[in-house]
């Protein structure tokens, strides 16, 4: 791979796949690690936080248990303190990345102060949560952000507000954020956003339907904000990474799962290790297709010039003195004699000897 060629960073979205089974997440992790993954992805929270009692579950929630509360659902898939700490290791152990989103400030809070994680990511759900956004922007976390069920608008807030935290952390005014009046505060602070955010496009659909992916987001992302940007990827689908490459999208998330078959939310939107693996080698291979952006010839073309070009080739019968015309000039295989490129500067030079048809005229030939 080319030393110009920019990696791409590949999250493998364990979330609450593990179904609050340590050794479940741990089969995870080291599945998501030999499958060539850069980093595992799970998910903090407290329930009773998170969501009110009569909170109703998403349609592909519903899908797979309609009788409990969404309170009663996510109760199940809660990690501890010590399982964090439990699964931090295993993955620092695995050298694999470890990185989570948290749910709310405190859970947030646990994952910079206790667990020491330099990057965190934020949920699509949180896109609006300004309060949020604005604390976490005060950090000094590394930021991966999610943009699903969001307008661009909600986006340039949500970024803003990252902006905005960020310029005045530490003091109250960071408070008074305006989301009319400081809709475009990210155009303010683009050193910080350059170098603490990644801005992901998303469908939060499970499994995410192909005529809504709008991969084409990539490019506006990109072109809009200048920063580096990725795809979270609800598609269960091995074409859509390498698009996504295609369009610009350095940093790639996609949920796994041992079996699409376990009960729970979102084992059926997920990939089994089998298609992860494919799924990986899919965008390493677009990688390497994409290349550098420099034209040039390459190793192995190099090969077939002086057999596949053309050269400056005498079409009839010369005498010594006869003059190089376009008529008893021509250009044929092979390639190893005088580029055509140069034709008609060779047109009005004197042959210095016979020359026979078919002969591949060489600068030695002329006066």
């Amino acid at each position: 791979m080319s030393k110009k060629t920019k990696k791409v960073y590949i999250i493998a979205e364990i979330g609450v796949n593990h179904n609050g089974q340590l050794s479940v997440a741990k089969k995870l992790i080291k599945s998501a690690k030999k499958c060539g993954a850069d980093a595992v992805k799970f998910q903090t929270f407290r329930a009773e936080s998170l969501v009110v009692p009569t909170a109703k579950k998403t349609t592909y929630q519903l899908k797979f248990d309609s009788n409990d509360s969404q309170l009663d659902m996510l109760k199940k898939y809660e990690l501890s303190k010590s399982d964090h700490k439990v699964l931090l290791n295993y993955a620092n152990n695995l050298k694999i990345d470890f990185i989570s989103t948290p749910f709310d400030f405190e859970s947030y809070k646990f994952l910079v102060s206790d667990l020491k994680l330099k990057t965190i990511k934020v949920s699509s759900t949180d896109i609006t949560n300004i309060p949020y956004l604005l604390d976490l922007g005060s950090t000094n976390s590394k930021i991966i952000i999610s943009t699903g069920m969001s307008t661009l608008r909600d986006v340039i807030i949500a970024l803003s507000a990252l902006a905005f935290g960020n310029k005045y952390k530490g003091k109250k005014l960071k408070y008074d954020f305006n989301s009319i009046k400081d809709k475009y505060f990210y155009k303010k602070n683009y050193k910080y956003l350059r170098s603490h955010i990644k801005l992901l496009h998303c469908t939060s659909q499970y499994p995410a339907p192909l005529n809504e992916l709008n991969l084409n987001v990539l490019e506006t992302y990109s072109k809009l904000f200048n920063i580096p940007i990725g795809y979270s990827d609800h598609s269960k689908n091995l074409t859509t990474p390498v698009i996504a490459v295609s369009k610009g999208a350095t940093l790639i998330e996609v949920h796994i799962t041992l079996d699409n078959n376990m009960k729970g939310p979102d084992h059926e939107a997920s990939l089994e290790p089998e298609e992860f693996k494919k799924y990986i080698d899919n965008i390493n291979n677009t990688i390497i297709m994409l290349g550098d952006n420099i034209k040039k010839i390459t190793k192995s073309e190099s090969k077939n010039i002086k057999s596949s070009r053309k050269s400056l080739v005498i079409s009839s019968d010369l005498k010594k003195d006869d003059i190089l015309t376009i008529d008893n000039l021509t250009i044929k295989r092979p390639g190893n004699g005088i580029q055509p490129i140069n034709f008609y500067k060779y047109i009005g030079k004197k042959a210095k000897r016979a020359l026979r048809i078919n002969h591949v005229l060489k600068n030695s030939d002329l006066k």
